[in-house]
């Protein structure tokens, strides 16, 4: 860091060199407070510590200062507190002593006593009691069980004494209608089962199984039908190659001959009909368009 001052039109001005990069400032020296202040290079960033020209530390040799640090040293912690002494004990009362240890051992002789009486918990107790609860709960629900089927058969069930269950209590005669009460309601469950189908309807029915007599009548127009396009079509083949036939096998000449004069008598026919149809349409559309 140097400090040069000089004397300007304007007043005494001082020049500022960065340590790190050697930038040059010139300022004012009336902006330098005497105690001097912190300036930072706008180049680099340096920050260090400038001192008035009026107020140079006599301590300074050279024109040059040691570069300051980047970062202000944070102050070293303060030490820690010494550890403190360990607290003496106080001594007890050898009277308090006595009652404590007469107190104790009293405790310790009831303790004997109630372990040589067996009325001292044991820790296998514990366990017993559970698994008999576990089995009376078991008993019991088993119990609830039977009698619920044997209500809804409309039969009454003895009772069946357990460890620890209290006997039963005479029961009053059951009452003419009890039994009916007992039994599901016909018309509820016919309800049920109507508007069960209705919501359903026949896809919660799962696959249809059809009955054996109309599988047999199906297959039987099936191969009927089959059977009648076969021989249609062989008639047919047999009509168009009946003069390769007869001249292939002379001897079918006869039947061959008869058998297309049929064909095409029935032809004739046909076409006569047909048209006498066409013409009694045409008619009919005639008169309606009139």
């Amino acid at each position: 860091m140097k400090i040069r001052s000089k004397t300007g039109v304007s007043g005494r001005e001082m020049r500022l060199i960065c340590p790190n990069c050697d930038a040059q400032y010139e300022v004012p020296d009336d902006v330098m407070p005497f105690a001097g202040r912190d300036v930072q290079c706008s180049n680099c960033g340096q920050t260090w510590f400038q001192h008035h020209p009026d107020n140079t530390p006599t301590d300074q040799s050279g024109l040059t200062d040691a570069p300051a640090p980047d970062e202000e040293q944070a102050p070293p912690p303060p030490p820690p507190p010494p550890p403190a002494g360990s607290p003496q004990r106080k001594q007890l009362d050898p009277a308090v002593a006595d009652i404590l240890r007469q107190e104790a051992e009293a405790e310790q002789a009831a303790r004997r006593n109630l372990r040589a009486d067996g009325l001292e918990s044991q820790p296998d107790l514990g366990m017993e009691l559970e698994d008999s609860r576990e089995e009376d709960e078991t008993e019991r629900r088993a119990r609830e069980a039977r009698d619920r089927m044997a209500r809804m058969r409309g039969k009454e069930t003895p009772h069946v004494p357990t460890a620890g269950s209290t006997p039963p209590k005479p029961q009053a005669p059951p009452v003419v209608g009890s039994r009916r009460d007992l039994l599901p309601d016909i018309e509820e469950i016919n309800s049920t089962l109507r508007s069960d189908a209705g919501r359903g309807g026949s896809a919660d029915l799962g696959p249809v199984i059809e009955a054996p007599s109309n599988t047999r009548k199906r297959q039987g127009f099936r191969t009927g039908f089959v059977t009648m396009l076969l021989i249609f079509a062989v008639l047919a083949v047999i009509y168009i190659f009946a003069p390769r036939l007869s001249a292939a096998v002379p001897a079918l000449e006869g039947p061959l001959n008869s058998y297309v004069g049929v064909i095409d008598e029935g032809r004739s026919w046909l076409d006569a009909k047909v048209q006498v149809l066409l013409k009694s349409l045409d008619t009919a559309a005639e008169g309606s368009g009139s």
